[in-house]
């Protein structure tokens, strides 16, 4: 099933030339979006369980990092959290991974645009992390 919300922000990324596409599941539908910064490059993931404004943006694997870099990179996304408040960065401990979440519900006709809006300061957001997270795996 694709709902509203994921067909609003398809929408919005179409607008602004960016390559993304709709995957349908059972109980969500899911854009993904590809986006190129200026240090890096990701994968975004808008994910809607309902017929509500409520998305969810998830970002995986952001960084791939060896298991003896975890204390490292957890006190590095420790900084990173304390400098930015709505898009959160976690580890993933399996996966030795960085992600970033950043959960919304927005009420009105600006679904897509504001979730194109929030894509670019989360990118921004990234970049402004990204050498620090550099730094962790070349110490």
């Amino acid at each position: 099933m694709v709902f509203p919300a994921t067909d609003e922000i398809y929408a919005a990324m179409k607008a602004h030339n960016l390559n993304s596409g709709i995957e349908a599941r059972e109980d969500s539908s899911v854009l993904h979006v590809g986006i190129n910064t200026e240090k890096t490059s990701f994968e975004a993931l808008y994910i809607s369980r309902s017929e509500n404004n409520d998305v969810a943006l998830r970002i995986y694997n952001l960084i791939k990092f060896p298991q003896d870099k975890l204390d490292a990179m957890l006190e590095c996304i420790n900084a990173a959290n304390l400098r930015f408040r709505f898009l959160k960065f976690t580890v993933d401990e399996q996966d030795c991974s960085v992600d970033a979440a950043y959960d919304f519900t927005i009420a009105g006709e600006e679904l897509g645009e504001c979730a194109y809006e929030l894509l670019m300061r989360c990118a921004g957001i990234i970049d402004d992390c990204y050498p620090a997270f550099m730094d962790v795996l070349k110490s």
